[in-house]
């Protein structure tokens, strides 16, 4: 009984990490390390002084210049549908 004890913490917990591994663990630390600094990025950006295009969508004049361009209709289609053409006949 003892000696299937052994055999299963042998399966479980390896003696040595193999290259595999080792490069495995030092890539999962990378990827935490460069998450961790995006959230940090994230936090700095929000926490930063109001400038560039933040200010920009809150200046008033744009919203009036905005009101006074005169808005884009879109396209109908050069050739008509087939449904279209059926209804017609």
């Amino acid at each position: 009984m003892a000696d299937t004890d052994s055999q299963f913490k042998r399966l479980l917990l390896p003696a040595e990490e193999t290259l595999f591994e080792q490069i495995l663990r030092f890539g999962l630390y990378l990827g935490a390390v460069f998450q961790l600094m995006c959230l940090l990025a994230i936090v700095v950006y929000q926490s930063g002084p109001p400038d560039g295009v933040a200010a920009l969508k809150d200046d008033p004049s744009d919203v009036e210049c905005s009101e006074n361009s005169p808005q884009v209709t879109p396209r109908r289609p050069h050739r008509p549908r087939k449904q279209e053409k059926k209804k017609r006949r």
